[in-house]
């Protein structure tokens, strides 16, 4: 059995209350807290760090009375801070969505002036941001989170909303990455700090439409007929893994189903062999994602998640191929638009994005590999390097790409992927006219291992692949952005001139002062009349990271596009 999830501002009080001497420890101690007993109670959740000492959190854990500690240090102590900060958020993207419908809240008008209190609590979250910018992942402990999450807290009460959600991801994402998960990329951090520095800079500059909503768990959408375009294994750096199964409709609206638990030691994870639970139906992830579903009064969330559960009125139903027209319709989008849409739910903060908007329906033959990966040529002459969306040995993905890349050159394939940078995409699924009629129209490269039997045997392309064009060096900058996430501002005392120069020499003259700016605020240390190191300098250096990061994040957008767009073979 896994923790509970515990609302920000009580973890972070667990931390406040400790006597200084085991704050010391709390790290440490979380990491043993991970491993201790937890066994189910009434109503409530029983954590034993040894056998004379419970730790009982009575769920929901939304205020302090709601965790208590047997030992006679509580509840200062040490096992119950432990046990708060080892628990997933509360209310983060981890958590999983409650299947019921609650009344959804209204968004805010587009045009809205925010309050004094509101700015204020933006200016908070801030500055949390630029002492973790300060400090890098590898100095931002327990007690620094703490300092996150209490101003998470703040934020949530005066209504600021998508700044708490961006916090919230930064801080289990940082968790993962301090417990050595094999899942966290720094990027994803990266990301979640610049969602929160420009949410905080709006609220605090006074645009009211930076507030967000409340999170929305699920609205009636009405009667649905779709059908199964395929599903994934899941393995989320939060410490999440599972099964989702996509599906569409007519219109080519994309939904999805899925089942994503936090992952127990010694329990099997869930995976696309697992039982869909839905209504009526009784089939597989794996099997859905082959057949059709009628359900009745559905709801979903605004990501096109849909609620599932025995309640729901759901049937299957048969299912269609991806030829036929009602998902063929997916393919006939342009890849301009495809990529447009992609990039422009890139831009939104994570919860507002829809959860299909970065696939990638592509038409096209099979051209070998490269050290990156696959190589598709689509019918428009289009060069994408296909890769494996997970390096989790356990799946199947890398090895289906050798064996496409051996046996199927030169063959025309219908691939579904994961848009991920220029001209890259992550493989989820593929059919092709020549795949056996044994796995029902296509295969999930993730769940099912391709044999050679499956395969056509390769023939010589009609067009083989080229010479990808060399890129501009966009990537310096975001190697320092990422250096300042991981290690703090001393990542800034070396390499930044040099690589100024190089963009400059590559007529990237503004992301060369972006990044010398970054670089003079990393090294600017100045001190009051006491000695002591001023605390403006952290704000100015989350400024100036910041700005490199804003510019990074367009000009890497307008540089996708234009590869997407462009013919083969140009840049």
């Amino acid at each position: 059995m896994s923790l509970p999830p515990v609302d920000a501002g009580v973890a972070a009080a667990a931390v406040a209350v400790l006597p200084t001497r085991l704050r010391a420890r709390l790290d440490a101690a979380i990491e043993q807290a991970r491993g201790w007993p937890v066994e189910p109670g009434p109503g409530a959740v029983l954590v034993r760090p040894d056998e004379q000492t419970t730790v009982t959190l009575t769920t929901p854990v939304t205020t302090d009375d709601r965790a208590v500690c047997s030992c006679l240090l509580a509840p200062r102590c040490l096992h119950r801070a432990a046990v708060l900060n080892a628990a997933p958020i509360l209310g983060s993207a981890a958590t999983p969505a409650s299947t019921e419908s609650p009344e959804a809240e209204p968004p805010p008008p587009s045009a809205i002036d925010t309050t004094t209190a509101q700015q204020e609590a933006a200016r908070i979250l801030r500055s949390a941001a630029a002492a973790l910018l300060t400090a890098g992942i590898s100095g931002t402990g327990a007690v620094a989170q703490a300092d996150l999450l209490r101003a998470v807290h703040q934020a949530r009460i005066h209504g600021l909303h998508s700044a708490a959600t961006a916090a919230v991801e930064a801080v289990e994402l940082i968790r993962a990455a301090r417990r050595d998960d094999p899942r966290f990329r720094l990027g994803d951090v990266t990301d979640r700090v610049r969602e929160l520095l420009v949410t905080c800079h709006r609220v605090a500059s006074g645009d009211g439409a930076a507030l967000g909503v409340a999170r929305r768990d699920y609205e009636p959408v009405g009667d649905l007929h779709l059908y199964g375009l395929f599903c994934e294994p899941v393995r989320a750096a939060t410490g999440h893994a599972g099964a989702a199964t996509y599906l569409a409709d007519a219109t080519g609206r994309v939904w999805v189903v899925s089942d994503v638990k936090p992952v127990i030691a010694g329990v099997t994870i869930a995976g696309p062999a697992s039982a869909v639970d839905l209504g009526e139906v009784r089939l597989s992830h794996h099997d859905l994602s082959r057949a059709g579903l009628r359900a009745v009064n559905a709801h979903a969330s605004s990501a096109g998640r849909l609620s599932h559960g025995r309640a729901r009125q759901a049937v299957a139903t048969a299912g269609t191929s991806w030829s036929d027209a009602a998902l063929d319709v997916l393919w006939q989008a342009t890849i301009t638009d495809q990529v447009s849409r992609w990039l422009a739910a890139a831009s939104l903060p994570t919860h507002d994005r829809r959860a299909a908007d970065d696939l990638a329906f592509l038409d096209g033959i099979v051209a070998g590999a490269d050290r990156g990966g696959l190589i598709l040529v689509t019918t428009t002459g289009v060069q994408v390097t296909v890769t494996a969306p997970h390096d989790d040995p356990a799946l199947p993905y890398v090895a289906n790409l050798r064996q496409l890349a051996a046996h199927a050159t030169g063959h025309r394939v219908r691939l579904i992927g994961r848009f991920l940078s220029a001209r890259r995409a992550a493989g989820l699924a593929l059919s092709a006219a020549w795949l056996p009629d044994r796995h029902r129209g296509h295969i999930d490269l993730g769940s099912t291992h391709l044999t050679r039997a499956d395969l056509p045997g390769a023939t010589t392309p009609p067009i083989g692949p080229v010479e990808p064009p060399p890129m501009p060096p966009l990537h310096l900058v975001r190697h320092h952005l990422e250096r300042v996430v991981a290690t703090g501002r001393a990542a800034l005392l070396s390499g930044v001139g040099t690589d100024a120069h190089r963009l400059t020499g590559t007529h990237l003259g503004t992301g060369a002062a972006v990044l010398r700016e970054l670089g003079a605020a990393g090294v600017r240390r100045t001190r009051d009349a006491f000695g002591r190191l001023d605390p403006h300098d952290a704000e100015l250096l989350a400024r100036a990271w910041l700005t490199a990061a804003v510019y990074e994040q367009a000009a890497t957008r307008e540089l996708i596009h234009s590869s997407w767009t462009s013919e083969r073979g140009t840049p």
